[in-house]
């Protein structure tokens, strides 16, 4: 079974600030994830919005990112 991928916005509970983030799950609901903007995760966050992946999100957004960081011939960015 392939990880489940997740954006999440989230509000700090602490500083009231807005939290973006990408989280990867197993098959077992257990993850972790990478803050892209906002607070550092204090442990008291509120997800507000969460966007599951599906493979065409993928496609579009590789997609973006294949335009501004091309990957070269030896495979380093």
């Amino acid at each position: 079974m392939a990880p489940r991928i997740t954006l999440d916005v989230s509000r700090d509970d602490l500083t009231s600030g807005l939290q973006l983030s990408i989280q990867q799950y197993d098959e077992n609901d257990l993850g972790h994830g990478y803050r892209l903007k906002g607070p550092k995760f204090s442990g008291a966050s509120e997800v507000l919005l969460t966007c599951e992946l599906k493979q065409r999100d993928a496609d579009e957004i590789r997609a973006y990112l294949d335009a501004a960081f091309p990957v070269t011939v030896e495979g380093a960015r």
